[in-house]
């Protein structure tokens, strides 16, 4: 794809990658109150008045950041494979969640606390590759192949936002007053999966 461009569409998109990538390492270093279109600016010897040649705004760059990050989560879950039986599958997933929450912190903390609330649901980035869809995807091959029919009331939509519901809890929990806990959480937790996704047949 990046072979068809122009000279300068290389040149655009390189800068607007090197952009993102020292925002990025600033809110690594310094948070996100350090962050700012100067100090961008400084690290890729850029002006700071040129920056706005690809971002509007400091908020622009951080949503850009937030979606990189996002990008990045749905690869990690898009490692468990497609073709698992639909209920392992859907456990799977929930545990590479908790994985990825507990491997990367700082980076899933950022994602669900720095996304501006326009840009805030998954369910309106639906047309990208988000953690949202590919949670959607397996809650939807789960129903069809059991045969679970929802009452008239609710939708894949619905089911797909308990099962996030439940395992964004888990998560924040491990990151914040279970951060120490010492016992096998990983068994509760996949426990807690299957008793949803067996609980689904009774609806």
């Amino acid at each position: 794809m990046i072979d068809t461009l122009t000279p300068r569409e290389r040149r655009h998109l390189k800068t607007k990658q090197a952009i993102l990538q020292a925002a990025q390492d600033i809110i690594a270093e310094k948070g996100i109150d350090g962050l700012s279109l100067r100090e961008i600016a400084q690290r890729i010897d850029y002006s700071p008045a040129g920056l706005y040649e690809y971002f509007n705004s400091k908020d622009d760059i951080i949503v850009a950041v937030c979606l990189e990050e996002i990008a990045q989560f749905s690869a990690y879950l898009n490692q468990v494979p497609a073709d698992l039986p639909p209920a392992e599958r859907i456990v799977q997933l929930g545990q590479a969640y908790l994985d990825f929450a507990r491997d990367n912190p700082e980076q899933f903390m950022f994602i669900f606390t720095m996304l501006p609330p326009c840009q805030g649901s998954f369910t309106t980035l639906s047309a990208e590759n988000t953690p949202y869809t590919t949670l959607r995807e397996a809650v939807q091959t789960y129903l069809e192949s059991e045969q679970i029919r929802l009452p008239a009331a609710y939708t894949i939509d619905d089911v797909t936002y308990i099962f996030w519901a439940k395992v964004h809890g888990m998560a924040m929990l491990q990151q914040t007053i279970f951060c120490h806990n010492e016992g096998d959480v990983d068994a509760i937790h996949q426990w807690a999966f299957e008793v949803l996704a067996k609980g689904l047949k009774t609806v």
